[in-house]
């Protein structure tokens, strides 16, 4: 049974663990009848549940070994609907970033400030100390900003630059280094100092990086890291608007109604795309740990759901993943959580063992309250 995830990572910032606390909840029998139902039940149960809880759009999928993957559509979601997948955009873009230090030979250990030529990162209060990938993937550098609430639509974005060093709105302050390194503190900051990184030493948008070592390679053809997102450009797939109404505690600044917020922030939360296509970057991820090389080679995936850092009992997090381990050390589940502007998403997989294939689990709301619902789904469907 999948243990509950802690809440930095559910929450994936202050304002949304503030939130959660008054979201309406899934009671526990509705993970019990999940893990019992038999396939033609599960979508009853999974419908039912969203609209008591007022969930307008969710998608939900499932992929097991190499067979293809089996999705579920409600309200507003459809088949090539995307949806943003927040702070699970954490796991692809470590694979982007990884990817290209491969690529450029350079060490997870190594000191990086001095290849970031956009930012005088050793100007920042804290920059003065040695900055590296794997601190910024797996939160231990100490950089400050948890999460980020977006942009609404008809706002100008920032660069990668601006977000970091000069960050236009006065509720936010230039990223410091003010956490103690080696320790735990979840920062969407530090994953875009490892964007303006990759960004700076491949002289490309973060986006188009991610196009050439990833979704190409991969035939991830519903995903993209544009912000904003040109909705004439990804025809004939379509955007799958949030609910939300204006809530400070959450970060909602200005409502949305089938709407959506833009994410400058592409590595931290910035992601759009489908569970369909999540599932199959998920299970790519676990194939490359096991050896088969695709888009993601070998040492990359392994480093990825390598335990860095521990977190409660019996979880650690990767490098842009959190992992659920075994008594024996080996790991029970892959996993993250996300929370945008009115969006929550989630994903769990369990790696291969000698009597089970692996097998992915994904599930993208767009309320608020589809958070508990997705904890729900995700870890009754994982443990099938």
């Amino acid at each position: 049974m999948l243990k509950r995830m802690s809440k930095g990572i559910v929450c994936a910032g202050l304002f949304a663990f503030i939130s959660a606390c008054s979201d309406p909840m899934v009671g526990a029998e509705v993970r019990e009848q999940l893990e019992t139902a038999a396939s033609a039940d599960i979508s009853r149960i999974i419908g039912d549940e969203a609209e008591r809880l007022g969930v307008t759009a969710m998608s939900v999928t499932v992929l097991e070994a190499d067979a293809e993957p089996q999705s579920l559509y409600f309200g507003r979601a459809a088949e090539g609907g995307l949806f943003q997948a927040a702070s699970l955009s954490k796991a692809v873009a470590a694979a982007v970033i990884l990817t290209l230090a491969e690529r450029e030979d350079v060490a997870l250990d190594d000191d990086i400030r001095g290849q970031i030529t956009s930012v005088d990162i050793a100007s920042l209060s804290g920059g003065d100390r040695a900055i590296t990938l794997r601190q910024l993937l797996s939160h231990t550098t100490g950089a400050s900003q948890s999460g980020y609430p977006g942009y609404p639509r008809d706002s100008d974005l920032p660069t990668t630059a601006d977000i970091i060093s000069a960050p236009p709105r006065i509720f936010e302050s230039t990223l410091a280094f003010d956490g103690t390194p080696g320790e735990f503190l979840y920062s969407g900051g530090g994953y875009m100092i490892a964007q303006l990184w990759a960004e700076d030493v491949s002289g490309m948008p973060f986006e188009a990086l991610a196009d050439e070592l990833l979704f190409d390679p991969l035939s991830l053809e519903q995903s993209t890291f544009s912000q904003p997102i040109d909705e004439a450009a990804i025809a004939p797939l379509t955007l799958v608007g949030a609910d939300a109404s204006f809530d400070a505690l959450d970060g909602v600044f200005t409502s949305v109604e089938d709407s959506w917020h833009d994410y400058p922030e592409q590595a931290a939360a910035g992601l759009w795309t489908t569970s369909h296509d999540y599932a199959r970057f998920a299970a790519a991820l676990l194939d490359a740990a096991d050896g088969a090389d695709n888009a993601i080679s070998s040492d990359v995936a392994k480093a990825m759901i390598a335990p860095q850092v521990a977190l409660e009992e019996g979880q650690h997090y990767g490098l842009g993943t959190q992992l659920v381990m075994k008594d024996d050390g080996s790991i029970r589940f892959v996993s993250h959580s996300g929370a945008n502007t009115g969006y929550r998403a989630l994903f769990s997989a369990r790696p291969r063992t000698d009597d089970k294939p692996h097998r992915v689990v994904v599930s993208f709301t767009n309320t608020t309250s589809g958070a508990s619902l997705n904890e729900a789904v995700v870890f009754a469907l994982t443990g099938k």
